[in-house]
């Protein structure tokens, strides 16, 4: 395949040009002028990094005369580590990765951040695309001892799972369904799920090219044994973790002691609920078992591994005495912690469940028959050649050399396809994960095959593919010509590429397009994941849940992970409009841009790239005089921009800086714990909200993400009587559903009044016990209370931090007043260990705060959003103009 050869055609700059070309002077189309540098600059660093330019970056790329300026910012970007980070969210996208099970249950998956590592890892030392794809699909196979490349079977965990079914047989279908059908999208760029039930009724796939795709991935066993960690890596963690155990031995005998029968009993009880089947090949050995039996026990077994994991010692032990062992115990094997070795990192990947492989069946109005592992028909109808492994079928290993093979038609096409959708919005076949019969007809066939073959013989190099693309003067092009007459009529939606396509952020480059513009992006890489209404590090790294996404991320059309997709919708909702207007996140972010920004000129160009107009700056000025008059301000004023708080330390208000603490990697209180402050109310809600002393919620009430606790103070029209103590709980019932109960003290507490408030939650016991002492009135007994509530555990499941003076996400059930110092302890404080002088609190014991004290680097202060955070009227006129430019299509738009 070679380019078509152009005559006198000054317009093309390299060969993709050629083709795109033809096809203009075909249809009569001209293309547009080249992109001045702005437009160009902010376009390729949105596309290869997903951040937009600083005005440093921009000014120093328009200001460069050397001609191949450009061809060096290319460069520069692909050398980048945020082209990694940009490019593995479009990878993500198509296998479905997400960091939950997903169905109800919607697990969190700890271990699920370290494959999108490696992907990011892989596209910035630009590992061929061919190794990229074997390893995800076979590493194990590949190379079972390096860690670096067995997480890359983690491709093969993204399936949705839900860990407490009981229908092994139909979740292992749905399972290896799933992987099958995805293969075919991602890989081959083939529509396979009609071929499931019959022969597809438009593309040349047999109903058996289905089955026979499917037995690859039939002996597929997801692990929960393995660590990343190198073989001489787990040797000395062994040799390490042995000298712990020999030294905890007795310690560690006693506790079995007093707890081993009540675990034994839970995992009796969760192996019982399985059908007879199921338990039979759960009670025989592995080696014992055959192929299928291992599957499908290694899914059963998880049930068995959540109990353990889950158990609560010291809630299960009913005897105080028993309790008070275990505690002393527990207490003794923490002085060992110093020589107890940090185990190396669960590996969340598959392998096969041996050499022998489970059989494959194909049911059809024929009847039911065996179908062994093969290649499409019409593309191969040679058997493959599967060399098996000691502890491996070998198969997947032989799926990744023909999909990878050089020739094959459909692999090499589907990933170059990708790679020009993503930069020009439209792919040369429109329809990336159905190159089939019923997909879009390829705009420019013969580019797709020169670019496939050229892809191929430069190495699989996919930043070598970017490079082509993007130094082309198609790519170059300006998105800001108007649509001509000849273009209205026969390619209105530039397919054929006229013009550059105007573009909206996607989620993640919005979201972290905000972060930049308001200074405070951290571009700390790789690691766990992180709320992404809490942390400021890039999407990507934020926490990613199939059933709880983040608001804003999800408000546009950020993908929930359930399925592949290769081409996100756009969207233009209500939802969006108000989220953006009135959201505590995109608030937020407005007045931080506007807090660091000293000039209307700097904020400008911080959101938009650029300097205001004369007409823009005129509308500025008028606005902001405006906005004075009615307030009484000035301009500029020394006043500080930050939010505005009391001095009196421990002073909690809403709309200050003050409005609440977040607590950071604070460790879980479990489902029985003690929460103890000193305290003094300033007021109550007028409403029914809840003045909230401390929790661990979100203040979502239905879901395993909003599962945690709270404690406070009703307002004036609650049901439960304004002033009254409460304790909110969202947990797991008898029933095993999630369920919102208020538990109500009955003691009212009083305004402006010192107070020593205790509530100890009790799952195990189903109580929660208050105690309230007046500070003021010290010869006054201590008031107390017992109450009981029907949440039998689960609290720690959800999603929050803890919180003193407010709920993890931001609320009206703000505290107003003076929290002196709170302690949450993981356990039932006994009577004689409560005391109102926080010196006396054990400093180790759970989350310990006094104000009085310097904050320790895990509190961090949360402000209030309305605008009445800034003294400062001239500061709210300049939140109120950021905010607006934030909102723009400017800020929305790529052009």
């Amino acid at each position: 395949m070679t380019p078509p050869a152009l005559r006198g055609n000054k317009w093309v700059s390299n060969d993709i040009d050629h083709f795109v070309a033809a096809k203009h002077a075909e249809l009569k189309l001209t293309p547009a002028p080249a992109a001045d540098r702005a437009e160009l600059a902010r376009r390729v660093y949105f596309d290869l990094h997903g951040l937009p330019p600083t005005p440093a970056q921009l000014a120093a790329f328009v200001d460069d005369r050397d001609p191949k300026a450009y061809e060096h910012l290319v460069d520069a970007l692909l050398a980048s580590p945020r082209y990694g980070e940009r490019w593995a969210q479009h990878w993500l996208d198509l296998v479905r990765y997400a960091e939950s099970d997903g169905y109800r249950a919607d697990s969190y998956r700890p271990g699920a951040w370290p494959y999108r590592d490696w992907v990011i890892r892989s596209l910035n030392a630009d590992k061929p695309y061919n190794q990229f794809v074997r390893e995800q699909l076979a590493g194990d196979e590949l190379a079972p001892d390096n860690p670096d490349v067995l997480i890359a079977t983690s491709y093969l965990r993204n399936p949705v799972y839900e860990w407490n079914q009981r229908d092994v047989k139909g979740q292992a279908d749905l399972i290896v369904d799933d992987m099958t059908g995805n293969a075919g999208e991602v890989f081959l760029g083939l529509s396979m799920g009609c071929a499931r039930c019959h022969d597809h009724k438009f593309d040349p796939i047999l109903q058996k090219d289905y089955f026979a795709l499917r037995a690859f991935f039939e002996p597929v066993l997801w692990r929960s044994d393995l660590k990343l960690a190198t073989k001489a890596e787990e040797a000395a963690y062994a040799d390490k973790l042995a000298v712990w155990e020999k030294a905890t031995a007795e310690i560690r005998a006693q506790m079995d002691a007093l707890t081993g029968p009540l675990l034994a009993k839970a995992v009796k009880k969760a192996h019982d609920r399985f059908t007879d089947d199921i338990k039979t090949m759960m009670d025989k050995p592995a080696a014992e078992r055959a192929p299928l039996e291992h599957v499908l026990a290694t899914i059963a077994e998880r049930q068995l591994q959540y109990e353990r994991d889950n158990f609560d010692p010291v809630k299960s032990l009913k005897a105080a005495a028993d309790k008070a062992r275990y505690q002393e115990l527990e207490a003794q094997l923490k002085k060992f912690d110093a020589i107890k070795p940090k185990a190396p990192l669960a590996a969340f990947v598959a392998t096969d469940a041996g050499p022998v492989a489970p059989v494959t069946r194909m049911k059809s109005k024929k009847g039911e028959r065996e179908v062994a592992p093969a290649f499409l028909t019409l593309l191969e109808p040679k058997e493959p050649k599967i060399a098996p492994r000691p502890n491996s079928t070998g198969r997947r290993t032989a799926l990744a050399d023909w999909i990878t093979r050089p020739d094959n038609p459909l692999s090499t096409r589907v990933i170059v396809n990708r790679v020009w959708q993503y930069h020009f919005g439209h792919g040369i076949a429109g329809t990336p994960n159905d190159l089939g019969h019923l997909g879009e007809r390829p705009t420019h066939p013969e580019l797709l095959d020169w670019l496939a073959q050229r892809f191929v013989a430069g190495g699989w190099s996919l930043k070598q593919l970017h490079r082509d693309i993007l130094l082309s003067a198609t790519y170059r092009q300006t998105a800001r010509r108007p649509v001509d007459g000849q273009a209205a009529l026969v390619d209105p939606t530039n397919k054929y590429l006229w013009r550059f396509s105007p573009r909206r952020l996607d989620a993640e480059q919005a979201r972290d397009a905000m972060l930049v513009a308001s200074g405070e992006l951290d571009l700390t890489a790789g690691g766990p994941s992180q709320e992404a209404n809490s942390s400021p590090r890039r999407s990507i790294y934020t926490i990613k849940k199939r059933n709880n996404q983040n608001d804003f991320l999800r408000s546009l059309d950020a993908p929930a992970g359930f399925s592949s997709i290769a081409d996100r919708q756009i969207t233009a909702t209500p939802i969006q409009a108000l989220l953006f207007m009135n959201g505590e996140w995109p608030l937020t972010r407005a007045r931080k841009l506007a807090a660091q920004a000293p000039s209307v000129e700097v904020a400008w160009k911080a959101a938009l790239g650029r300097t205001p107009t004369p007409e823009e700056r005129k509308l500025v000025e008028a606005f902001i005089e405006k906005r004075l008059a009615i307030e009484g301000g000035q301009r500029p004023m020394a006043a500080a921009t930050e939010p505005q708080a009391d001095a009196a330390p421990g002073k909690f208000r809403e709309n200050t800086a003050h409005e609440r603490l977040l607590v950071r990697n604070a460790p879980k209180e479990g489902d029985d714990f003690t929460v103890e402050a000193i305290l003094m109310l300033e007021s109550v809600d007028a409403g029914a909200a809840v003045r909230t002393i401390a929790s661990r919620w979100t203040g979502e009430k239905g879901s395993l993400e909003g599962h945690g606790w709270s404690l406070g103070v009703t307002g004036k029209k609650s049901g439960y009587k304004p002033m009254n103590l409460i304790v909110q709980l969202v947990g797991e019932d008898e029933n095993m559903n999630t369920a919102y109960e208020v538990v109500p003290s009955g003691i009212f507490l009083a305004l402006r009044t010192p107070y020593h408030v205790v509530a100890k939650v009790s799952c195990s016991d189903g109580v929660v016990t208050f105690s309230v002492k007046d500070l003021s009135q010290p010869a006054n007994e201590r008031v107390t209370a017992k109450v009981p509530h029907k949440v039998v555990g689960k609290l720690g499941i959800g999603s929050a931090a803890p919180v003193i003076g407010g709920t993890f996400r931001r609320s009206a059930s703000q505290f107003d007043g003076q929290i002196e110092a709170l302690r949450i302890a993981p356990t039932l404080l006994g009577d004689g260990a409560l005391t109102g002088e926080p010196a006396k609190w054990p400093a180790k014991s759970g989350v310990v705060w006094d104000a009085r004290r310097e904050n320790a680097a895990l509190f961090e202060w949360q402000a209030g959003t309305a605008n009445a955070e800034s003294a400062d009227p001239y500061a709210r006129a300049m939140a109120d103009l950021c905010h607006v430019l934030l909102n723009s299509n400017e800020f929305l738009y790529v052009h």
